[in-house]
């Protein structure tokens, strides 16, 4: 039983919500200075944390100077060129129009069987942005609005390198990343124009092969990758690593319709690794640092909501909708803790 003090999140899609997602369908699924167009996944976070109304149509009203319209296809893809365009951030009206009809013909369901498999290699495209798109289509069930996650996730989606054959080791996420911490052959943490593009820059090491080629995945590790993240983020802060938690829940969303759940984790990994590297693989948390943070978190759970669901911030929104859904799964009190740390940051 939950405590009285703690509210379960969800998404109701009201009428408004519905409406304002129809009208974003119509824009590039980038911004106007290149970033992930987070519109739609805010609305949903916002209304499943409560926001009225009122709310969802100011915000999308303010968000609406950052998007442009999304262009006419220039090519017609189909089952055979689809993947030439993985990748592709100049293809994504063909990548939509495509995805557009093979919902239309044969469903979300067989259309994301089809085609999930060509696109878990590059799960962690956009720092994560694609499949969390796509998480979010999947949670109001709109055909419209999967076929627009899928097309997404397509054009953001370029591996950032082929797995290493073979396991050097036998590790869980944790060991590995706390390993990572301490090699001297640590890259220098890269400062590029976005996320994306850092861990592409770090990824291009035998450090970072060897360290993805020795997790072991068992019928735990998609819990422990999430628990990586959460333990990642709570640690560092980092504006990078919040992206591991919403990526990794987005990722455990799409299991069911993947059935090599191995290879999934395997790249999931990979993505959550590379996004450690990117800021410099810092000293993670001890167990004790972790429940001493748990143990300092006195916010009401109630108030922390409703600030998410009122702020301009779009990554908070989406970062307290995640945590709290998760703690609600899990009973991981640190879920708790960072998402009262994201909605009332200590100056």
């Amino acid at each position: 039983m939950l405590p009285d003090s703690v509210l379960v999140v969800g998404s109701i899609v009201s009428q408004v919500l519905q409406e304002l997602l129809d009208e974003e369908l119509g824009a590039d699924p980038t911004t106007v200075r290149g970033l992930t167009n987070h519109l739609p996944m805010a609305l949903v976070a916002k209304e499943g944390l409560g926001a009225d109304t009122d709310e969802l149509i100011r915000f999308a009203a303010a968000y609406s100077t950052r998007i442009t319209v999304l262009d006419e296809p220039s090519r017609r893809l189909d089952e055979n060129t689809w993947h030439s365009a993985i990748g592709n951030y100049e293809a994504a009206a063909d990548l939509r129009n495509y995805f557009v009809r093979q919902v239309a013909e044969e469903g979300t369901d067989e259309t994301m069987r089809k085609h999930l498999p060509a696109l878990v290699a590059g799960i962690g495209g956009g720092a994560f942005h694609g499949v969390i798109r796509l998480a979010y289509a999947i949670e109001v069930s709109s055909p419209s609005r999967v076929a627009a996650g899928l097309a997404y996730l397509a054009e953001v989606g370029s591996p950032l390198r082929a797995l290493a054959p073979g396991a050097t080791g036998l590790q869980d996420p944790m060991a590995i990343l706390a390993a990572l911490s301490k090699s001297p052959e640590l890259p220098g943490r890269p400062e590029l124009k976005s996320i994306d593009e850092e861990m592409r820059r770090v990824s291009s090491s035998d450090l970072f092969d060897d360290a993805v080629a020795s997790l072991e995945v068992t019928e735990h590790t998609d819990q422990e990758l999430t628990q990586a993240a959460l333990h990642l983020y709570a640690s560092t802060d980092d504006f990078t690593a919040l992206h591991g938690v919403t990526g990794l829940e987005a990722i455990d969303s799409i299991r069911p319709w993947i059935d090599d759940h191995e290879l999934l984790s395997r790249f999931a990994f990979q993505a959550l690794a590379a996004a450690y590297l990117s800021i410099g693989a810092p000293p993670l948390w001890s167990r004790n640092r972790l429940d001493e943070f748990v143990g300092t978190n006195g916010s009401d759970p109630k108030e922390v909501l409703s600030s998410a669901a009122f702020s301009n911030d779009e990554h908070v929104s989406k970062l307290v909708y995640t945590a709290q859904r998760s703690w609600v799964k899990t009973n991981e009190p640190l879920y708790l803790a960072i998402a009262a740390r994201k909605a009332f940051p200590i100056p």
